[in-house]
């Protein structure tokens, strides 16, 4: 995702304490959490286990979860021993996680499933067996296990520390043993998955799904799986059709030709049922074929019939069908470019200006479009529009000149395209400055990667690359990547590596990583014909960094602030592994101790290649990386964040005012109570007024609170937060914290336009919205945010 921070996001930090914490074991060898070698309270009861359980779960600290706690009278006190070990994960969870998925309580039973799912690498069989075999036990059982142990005492218990509050999603024991059966991906996992698309309806769409989630991550389905799926889709004189089973499908870039006419026929006739599922028959007609172009265009075209997102994903759809498919966007494209009446394009601040934008991302080449790419890369901005109006004239501008430009960076309806910046009165024609306005300066960046970078090309380029607006600037510094012939690539490298920005900091990072040999000033050398790797060449350098660079990065490890943003420090432990810089393996030694996984792993790698063997850290110190099989390893804990000595109890209502009238989101803490209380407390000291929304995908989600406006960063003085992540749906108007990677998410939350099952379980879901957020655009600003409890 990335949801996706800047540095992947998004998607996308101070220097955390890594001294031991109380009961938690030295690095090495460690009881699983759960066994009878950790220690257990006595006679604490269940308001102060279940403080102190949340407490283990944000400091990542496992072993501090006890056999008594799974045992515990109070169901709330097994919930939320259940919940922090998923959330951990790892292997000195697991043990406690089988014990969990035996319990009776349906909560504690999916955040056991939930857990062993997100953290069964090395082990899908083993898992995926438990997890049948638990699935079997509750259809023996008498009934639903929902709340037994617990009672209704549990249920009304008022929400607490890890509590459960009214308002918070239910979550489905079924459905979360079903999703980590699709996610471990074991042999056993897809006939499991078919065989209960023959079940009851709630568990046909669960299966449903968790095959969305094995199709994304083997890149295939079987022929007989697509065909079950299909009928399931279908609906027979017995049953009703299940549109949620085109999902998987969806999730294929691929389909078997077998299949194809029978995937048009049944989502064709899935789209005459609106609902929620509906996006997923739109979706699956962009893998059925040519001849699906006309029932995709007419979705397109059908406004009021069709929502706005189901209208996105078909022109996404479209771009697919490669020559068929682009004739359709041509030719939908007139009826959608918008009267030049100044009234008219007050009409523009709503939710179908994304159809439009989608349909001009879409198109390869103007075509047949011409002429309406010529009105839209000339409509005029109404006389004295509010920013909000021009902001969008703008973004339908610099698209449409995008694709008439070509390659060309100085077509006159490129460089002029952005309206919602002044004109530089002193700008000659065809002089490199850059022009002003975030919208079509990116724009220009991205048609100057399209041809060779040398010449007036690479000083216009220049232009971008050392300065000017930010998110251009950090576009320009990618094409370093894949643009060789960059001359003076080490200097802008260097520059942005220097930078305040941690977005475009990482940016630069990124690129290293990418491509080490950018780095180096020196000439670059003939090409030979390539040996076979020897063992005693894996530490050596890929590329001789420039010493700009070298200090640069050393520097960036050391910054203070700089290990709290695991996407700013990660990117650059890779970077700095990927030139073997050997100044640098005191720092990462130190970094293999963070209590952040990602960093983690990185520092292991990069100490890898320094040291010219494989190094883990999950332990917390540089060793040789453990083959499966040995005890659990018990990683470093981290400090408590001060968000937990205050939480919020209550859910909170933000209301925001923005260039597209007023919106609301509602945040509970009931699933992730530290993660709201950040938000509620940034709302409230100002931190979000006057900031921008930076990324619109339209019919996906609208995201903000990016620190400068390019989704990497977060507020000063607080470091990035513990994923509290769940197994619940992300629906539209959900709101989600977005991450680049576990354990990063910081201050940018996101609002879905449409379900997305992909999100399910890997975002922490910290409560809803409502209002046209769908309406947003990137650049608009978020005037204010007012808190009501």
């Amino acid at each position: 995702m990335p949801m996706w921070r800047r540095c992947s996001l998004p998607l996308l930090a101070l220097s955390l304490s890594l001294a031991a914490c109380t009961g938690q074991p030295a690095p090495g060898a460690a009881p699983d959490a759960g066994s009878d070698a950790a220690a257990a309270p006595s006679g604490e009861g269940g308001e102060a286990r279940r403080a102190a359980l949340l407490a283990a779960e944000q400091r990542r600290a496992a072993l501090e979860v006890t056999p008594a706690d799974q045992q515990h009278r109070d169901v709330e006190v097994r919930r939320a021993a259940a919940r922090a070990l998923a959330r951990i994960g790892g292997d000195a969870s697991r043990a406690g996680l089988l014990r969990a998925l035996a319990d009776e309580d349906e909560e504690v039973i999916a955040w056991a499933a939930y857990g062993l799912g997100s953290s069964c690498k090395g082990r899908e069989g083993e898992t995926v067996s438990a997890l049948v075999a638990r699935a079997l036990a509750r259809d023996a059982g008498p009934g639903s296990a929902a709340g037994a142990r617990g009672g209704a005492a549990g249920e009304a218990r008022a929400a607490s520390a890890g509590g459960a509050s009214a308002g918070a999603p239910r979550l489905d024991a079924g459905g979360a043993i079903a999703r980590a059966i699709g996610r471990c991906g074991a042999e056993a996992s897809e006939p499991t998955l078919v065989a209960w698309l023959e079940g009851p309806r709630a568990r046909a769409v669960h299966a449903a799904y968790a095959l969305g989630d094995l199709a994304a991550q083997r890149l295939r389905l079987r022929e007989e799986t697509l065909v079950a799926l299909l009928n399931l889709a279908a609906g027979s004189a017995a049953s009703p059709p299940v549109p949620e089973a085109l999902y998987p499908i969806g999730r294929l870039e691929h389909v078997p030709l077998t299949v194809i006419v029978r995937i048009r026929d049944v989502a064709t006739a899935r789209l005459a049922e609106a609902g929620d599922a509906r996006l997923f028959a739109v979706r699956a007609l962009g893998r059925a074929g040519k001849e699906a172009v006309v029932e995709l265009r007419r979705v397109l075209v059908t406004r009021g019939v069709f929502t706005a997102s189901e209208r996105a994903e078909a022109a996404r759809a479209l771009a697919r069908l490669g020559a068929p498919g682009q004739r359709a966007l041509a030719e939908a494209l007139a009826p959608l470019v918008p009267s030049a009446d100044p009234l008219a394009l007050t009409g523009l601040v709503g939710e179908d200006l994304g159809v439009l934008l989608t349909v001009l991302d879409a198109l390869g080449a103007p075509g047949a479009a011409r002429k309406p790419l010529r009105d839209l890369a000339a409509l005029p901005p109404p006389p004295s529009a509010p920013a909000a109006v021009l902001r969008r004239v703008a973004w339908l501008r610099c698209a449409a000149a995008k694709l008439l430009a070509g390659a060309d960076h100085r077509e006159p309806l490129l460089l002029g395209c952005d309206v919602t910046a002044p004109a530089d009165p002193e700008r000659k024609p065809g002089a490199a400055a850059p022009v002003r306005g975030s919208i079509g300066a990116r724009a220009v960046v991205e048609v100057i990667g399209r041809g060779a970078i040398t010449g007036a090309r690479l000083a216009a380029y220049r232009a971008y690359a050392e300065g000017g607006e930010l998110r251009a600037r950090e576009a320009a510094i990618e094409l370093i990547a894949t643009h060789d012939e960059i001359a003076g690539a080490p200097e802008l490298l260097a520059k942005a590596l220097a930078a305040e920005e941690p977005g475009l900091v990482a940016a630069a990072a990124e690129v290293i990583a990418r491509q080490p040999q950018r780095a180096s000033e020196d000439p670059k050398p003939p090409r030979r014909k390539r040996k076979r790797r020897r063992d005693d060449d894996r530490g050596a350098p890929v590329a001789t960094a420039s010493a700009a660079i070298e200090r640069a990065l050393l520097s960036i490890l050391d910054r203070p602030g700089a290990r709290d943003d695991p996407g700013l420090i990660d990117a650059v432990i890779d970077a700095v592994g990927a030139l073997a810089l050997r100044p640098a393996e005191a720092r990462l030694v130190s970094l293999c101790g963070s209590s952040y996984p990602t960093t983690r792993a990185r520092a292991g790698t990069a100490l890898g290649v320094l040291r010219g063997r494989k190094v883990g850290c999950e332990a917390g110190v540089p060793g040789d990386a453990a083959p499966g099989g040995l005890p659990a390893l018990a990683p470093p804990a981290g400090e408590l964040p001060a968000e937990a000595s205050a939480l919020v109890r209550e859910p909170a209502v933000l209301t925001f005012d923005t260039d597209a009238g007023e919106l609301t989101m509602t945040l509970d803490p009931a699933l992730a109570p530290v993660a709201v209380t950040r938000f509620v407390d940034l709302a409230r000291s100002g931190f979000y007024d006057g900031k921008i929304v930076h990324r619109v995908v339209p019919g996906f989600v609208t995201q903000f609170g990016a620190p400068f406006g390019d989704g990497a960063g977060g507020p000063p003085g607080r470091p990035a937060l513990r994923c509290e992540t769940s197994p619940v749906p992300f629906e539209p108007l959900r709101v989600g914290v977005a991450l680049a990677g576990r354990d990063t998410g910081s201050s940018q939350l996101f609002v879905m336009h449409t379900r997305a099952p992909h999100l399910d379980g890997q975002y922490a879901a910290v409560g809803t919205a409502a209002g046209p957020w769908s309406a947003l655009v990137d650049g608009d600003v978020i005037r204010s945010v007012k808190v009501r409890d």
